[in-house]
């Protein structure tokens, strides 16, 4: 199957379209307001696939099922979803038809209010896109425009505010996996009122590694889509220290772990053994891994192995006496990043208070 993609000129067009649509509060009515407005027709026999005339193919509408309804007041649907890229390639190739989806749209619209990743689970409770599940969101009232990761590349999904704003803000309710991936937002007037839910944190190291290893298996095409850079170091609560740095995750075009040779004395330690290759023998990858004994080496989209990773660090924390994930902390700034605050709700860990 040859790349489809809509032109930049058509992109702004579409989204500036949406933007303006009537959606009539999402009922059966207002979403057939919707379609006609937009000239889209029901396709044959599926009555929630439209006809868009788009080279990129059919839209979807989403409606809401029985466990969707404690999340909305009156909405019939969830959202109107249209692909804008059908990419052959894999993650690396989907992750740049985003980017310049991304970029369009920024130009026109500017800066997007909220960015991040969904993570698993996905907005109620949905699977997201094996290759990763970037967003950039245009928050409105009633209703948002969220650029997202598809199956087969990005589409546009309009849909009301308040429904994914509640399911979002009542994940917070500190059970273990019930949010994921990461969520920034901008001191912008538009995220006026908007909800920030707490997180979530374990003392189990199993839960921890499971919570990393999905955190980091599509991280680098994630950040390569939303075009920025997650540099995270790991202060560790090591028994007879102040709590050194000791781990960074690094990710942008790729994703690298590294260990810090200043802080942490690793010779008692099978480094090798643990996943780690030390510089002596190869330079870190990222250029601004500085000041690092042992690294992972670089992983482009689609190459991480989450659980993997996960292990390295995890196995690694143990043998240096870290007596939990509790024990793990970020460093200052990590969470301000491109002019977004950042929750890194998959990862579990914040900066030190």
């Amino acid at each position: 199957m040859p790349d489809t993609a809509l032109d930049d000129d058509a992109l702004v067009e579409l989204a500036e379209r949406l933007r303006g649509a009537e959606t009539g509060g999402w009922t059966e009515k207002g979403v057939r307001g919707l379609a006609g407005a937009l000239g889209w027709e029901p396709a044959d026999g599926a009555p929630t696939r439209l006809r868009t005339g788009l080279p990129t193919g059919e839209a979807r509408l989403r409606p809401v099922d029985r466990l969707d309804e404690d999340y909305t007041r009156g909405e019939r649907h969830l959202g109107l979803y249209v692909p804008v890229a059908l990419v052959d390639g894999g993650a690396a190739a989907k992750a740049d038809a985003f980017a310049r989806a991304a970029r369009a749209l920024t130009a026109k619209l500017g800066p997007a209010p909220i960015m991040g990743a969904h993570g698993d689970p996905g907005p109620f409770y949905e699977s997201t896109a094996s290759w990763g599940s970037p967003f950039l969101r245009w928050r409105g009232r009633p209703d948002s425009l969220e650029l997202r990761a598809g199956d087969d590349g990005p589409e546009l999904l309009l849909h009301p505010s308040d429904p994914v704003e509640n399911w979002h803000w009542r994940q917070g309710h500190g059970e273990a996996y019930a949010l994921g991936g990461f969520f920034g937002a901008r001191p912008d007037p538009a995220n006026a009122g908007l909800g920030h839910p707490g997180g979530w944190t374990t003392g189990d190291w199993d839960v921890f590694a499971t919570a990393l290893g999905g955190f980091l298996g599509c991280l680098a095409a994630e950040t390569r889509a939303l075009g920025i850079e997650l540099s995270l170091g790991m202060h560790g609560r090591i028994p007879g220290t102040h709590g050194p740095w000791v781990f960074h995750i690094a990710s942008a075009q790729t994703l690298e772990l590294a260990v810090y040779e200043e802080t942490v004395d690793t010779s008692a330690l099978d480094m090798a053994a643990l996943g780690w290759t030390p510089v002596s023998e190869a330079p870190a990858a990222m250029d601004h891994l500085i000041d690092v004994s042992h690294h992972t080496g670089a992983f482009a989209p689609g190459e991480a192995d989450g659980r993997g990773l996960a292990r390295t660090l995890v196995e690694t924390a143990k043998a240096l006496g870290i007596p939990s994930p509790r024990g793990l902390s970020l460093i200052d700034h990590c969470q301000s990043v491109a002019g977004y605050r950042v929750d890194y709700y998959g990862l579990t860990l914040k900066e030190n208070p």
